[in-house]
């Protein structure tokens, strides 16, 4: 009797052991797995931006394009089309909204921004912005800790980030015969309302090249509908393929003059917005059209009467054996 309590215990300690040895393996199985499948998502995200800047930089240089046009767009975030990019204003289940990305980029070095400057743009390092003196400028709070500052989510500015300067660029690549259009940087632009003004003022904060942030917005998930609540988009697919609602404030030009400088009323203001977006369109329709030759002759398939009348007789009669000049000649 002893001796099968024996057998039993012994038994019943293997299988213990046996179990505890599987759920080892099994949790070391998925830890690995898991290892795998992340390194599996972060190598096909550094394939896809790789894929993607290759493919970028395979196009034609805008400035040595055959035909190109710059744009800037004001986008305001208060539009549905747009915000996307305001959402969520604090930090969600680790997800940030645009500005809050730039800003802890900025504030990490990873990126380089530029002063804003009346009425043009300079990516040099003349022109490159402080993140220190950019924070002290703004008045936005921060909190030094053994000698490292520090910013909490809270105390970002994104909720006063109400819109975004875009600057396109639209050309024709010759060399893929194709007519192109990207975004070439991006401007967040604060809505602040000062005493005894009824009006908001928009303040510019600075300009970021955009392929400076496209290994960034690769990566950020972004609900792009509200009927499809999914991450089924990036913060680059909304800004490749232009899915924002952006009104033209500038077309560059010689004088290089925004819209309301040379536009005296709204109403002419709309209409020079509205005649620039058809000079795009109309240009890129141009391209597709049908080839066209002025010197082609259209020829009347219809039949026509003949004339039965006699000819008419020459009243001067050359004695050249050539058959006379062109002027006597009659066919």
């Amino acid at each position: 009797m002893k001796y099968i309590i024996f057998n039993i215990v012994i038994v019943g300690l293997l299988l213990g052991f046996t179990s505890e040895v599987v759920a080892q393996q099994t949790a070391r199985e998925r830890l690995e797995q898991s290892q795998a499948t992340t390194h599996s998502v972060n190598r096909a995200v550094a394939m896809s931006s790789r894929a993607i800047q290759a493919n970028r930089s395979q196009s034609v240089d805008i400035e040595n394009a055959k035909w190109s046009r710059v744009i800037y767009r004001y986008l305001d975030l208060s539009k549905e089309k747009n915000a996307p990019l305001y959402y969520p204003v604090l930090s969600e289940g680790g997800r940030v909204n645009l500005f809050t990305m730039l800003f802890k980029l900025f504030a990490n070095d990873k990126i380089d921004v530029y002063e804003y400057l009346d009425g043009r743009e300079s990516f040099t390092n003349e022109y490159k912005i402080n993140f220190m003196e950019f924070v002290d400028r703004f008045g936005i709070y921060y909190e030094t800790v053994d000698g490292h500052m520090t910013i909490n989510d809270v105390d970002i500015p994104s909720n006063e980030v109400q819109g975004y300067f875009v600057k396109e660029a639209h050309y024709f690549d010759s060399s893929a015969s194709d007519f192109k259009t990207e975004v070439v940087a991006i401007c967040p632009v604060i809505h602040h309302q000062d005493d005894y003004e009824v009006a908001e003022t928009r303040y510019p904060l600075f300009w970021v090249k955009y392929s400076d942030i496209v290994p960034y917005a690769l990566s950020m998930p972004m609900m792009s509908s509200s009927l499809n609540n999914s991450m089924t988009s990036t913060v680059d697919d909304f800004f490749r393929k232009q899915s924002y609602d952006g009104e033209i404030y500038k077309a560059t030009n010689p004088r290089n003059l925004a819209i309301a400088q040379y536009a005296e009323t709204p109403e002419e203001v709309k209409q020079e917005q509205k005649k620039i977006e058809k000079q795009l369109v109309d240009f890129k329709l141009g391209l597709w059209s049908e080839y066209t030759d002025s010197t082609k002759v259209n020829v009347d398939t219809k039949r026509r009467r003949v004339s039965r009348k006699a000819p008419k007789v020459a009243t001067t009669i050359s004695t050249n054996r050539s058959g006379g000049s062109m002027r006597d000649r009659r066919y």
